[in-house]
């Protein structure tokens, strides 16, 4: 079996702008240009170039590695076509993602006017944090909720308590090693904890802080470990500026984006209702939860006494209720259901507890919350006539109606999976079985959609754009996925990897 490297890589505009942007420049003749037409679909160069980019490696390690890309673009293109045909578009699902697409590209233009072109840096900046990335430390903590709690953990340790004895007295079974220690860079600690990363700083090696008091309580801080790496050559300490430089960036986009949201957060005052709450999440642990744990946690109950407060009698009959109140808008449960159905598979609780898992909700309601806050401003200010909405719009739109043909090509298969012979079934493993029979149905679909609608292909365009890895055996699994949006997913829309199968 070919060893396959899979790197997951998680970006951010700017870093997915730097990718595209090179080689942007080396096409900058060909954007427009029309490499295949599909039916009444036009491949542009721009849309090629941004997809194939951002796509797997299966392709790029081929010969003719830009026609192999082409050729699977185009299977999906013809099913896109033969969603429209049927009228896919029009459906909730596919207006609901899409339109999800559409206000994660809004809100990214009012994120690069806003937050992006007000950040600036400075050399000593990057060689502060390029210095943090090289400095490893081994911190451990103990903690108390009350000032009295840590006033005698410190006096155990003043007459003469080791600290490592009193840290190990805190560790139980819902309290781990990893709850009260980081073994990490420096530039790591203040990513995650910028209050701790600073006490770390005042530390000496084996020495603890004084109490420290923070919103959820007081810490006394160790620093165990530490530790300096040396740079051994040029190339190696021109990656880590680099690294350093996107990691200011960051920083600074994270801060700015911050105060952005607090502000606009402010500004509105959203306050969660709390019997709209208690509805919603007894409706969502009754599929997020084990049976005995929904009873356990006597969500049946506490929904039955929430619905009683609205004078209605079934979790079903939620769409008017008001769930967040904003000074001058409200959002329904319907509202927050439409918006979690595009996302839910992203979505994890913590579910080692009521208050965890309750806790999880009202984070996932405040996400939705700033989402259509976000979306608001966008849309005021003219961001869904932005030249990439315009661009994009329609590449996605293809993209998930394609999804949306291969998944009912998929859910036909297994529909009709029990009818299947057994004997069968014994030797192949069930998505085996189905992945064989969806090929065999793509390909009948293929072939008849090929003779409803033509394809054309502009082997002088195609022969002229430049793309990063071409023909290359080595190339290696780069999954692009774009976070800190509205919704995660791909920078631009890219081919499916299960097209690796057909080669």
């Amino acid at each position: 079996m070919k060893k396959l490297f899979v790197v997951i890589v998680l970006i951010n505009v700017i870093f997915s702008e730097e990718i595209i942007s090179q080689v942007e420049r080396e096409n900058s003749n060909y954007g427009e240009k029309i490499v295949a037409e599909v039916g009444n679909i036009r491949i542009t160069a721009d849309e090629f170039i941004s997809g194939y980019e951002f796509g797997p490696a299966f392709y790029k390690r081929e010969k003719n590695s830009k026609k192999i890309y082409l050729d699977n673009l185009i299977r999906e293109k013809l099913l896109a076509l033969d969603g429209y045909a049927r009228f896919l578009d029009t459906t909730q699902n596919v207006k609901e993602y899409y339109q999800a697409i559409l206000d994660d590209i809004a809100t990214e233009e009012l994120f690069k006017d806003s937050i992006q072109s007000k950040i600036t840096f400075t050399h000593a900046e990057i060689d502060t944090v390029a210095k943090q990335k090289l400095i490893e430390v081994e911190v451990l903590w103990l903690y108390s909720p009350t000032e009295k709690g840590i006033v005698d953990l410190l006096d155990s340790l003043k007459h003469g308590t080791d600290f490592q004895t009193l840290f190990n007295r805190q560790l139980n079974d819902s309290v781990t090693i990893d709850d009260r220690s980081m073994k990490t860079t420096r530039y790591q600690v203040e990513l995650k904890n910028p209050q701790l990363g600073k006490i770390v700083d005042k530390l000496e090696h084996g020495k603890y802080s004084l109490p420290v008091k923070t919103n959820d309580g007081w810490y006394i801080v160790m620093l165990k470990n530490f530790s300096y790496n040396l740079i051994t050559s040029e190339t190696e300490q021109n990656k880590i500026l680099e690294e350093a430089r996107r990691a200011v960036i960051k920083m600074k986009m994270d801060h700015l984006s911050n105060e952005y949201v607090n502000k606009l957060m402010l500004a509105h005052n959203p306050i969660i209702k709390r019997k709209a709450f208690q509805i919603l999440r007894s409706y969502l642990a009754n599929f997020e939860l084990p049976k005995k744990k929904y009873f356990e946690w006597k969500m049946d109950k506490i929904l039955s006494d929430a619905l009683k407060a609205y004078n209605i009698d079934s979790v079903h009959n939620y769409a008017s209720i008001t769930l967040v109140e904003l000074n001058d808008s409200k959002i329904t449960i319907a509202d927050f259901l439409k918006w979690y159905r595009t996302r839910d598979e992203y979505i994890k609780y913590d579910k080692r507890s009521f208050a965890n898992f309750s806790r999880s909700l009202e984070q996932i309601i405040w996400r939705m919350v700033r989402d259509k806050l976000l979306t608001a401003v966008a849309k005021n200010n003219g961001y869904y006539n932005s030249k990439d909405i315009m661009k994009q719009s329609k590449w996605w739109l293809d993209k998930i109606l394609y999804s949306t043909v291969k998944n009912e090509l998929t859910n036909s298969i297994i529909l009709e999976h029990n009818e299947m012979d057994s004997n069968k079934v014994k030797f192949e493993s069930q998505s085996e079985l189905i992945e064989n029979e969806l090929t065999k149905k793509i390909f009948h679909k293929l072939n008849e959609l090929k003779k409803k609608y033509s394809v054309v292909i502009h082997n002088e365009v195609l022969d002229k754009i430049k793309v990063g890895d071409e023909n290359d055996p080595k190339a290696v699994d780069f999954y692009f996925i774009k976070r800190d949006g509205l919704i995660p997913r791909t920078p631009y829309p890219t081919i499916d990897v299960y097209w690796a199968n057909w080669q």
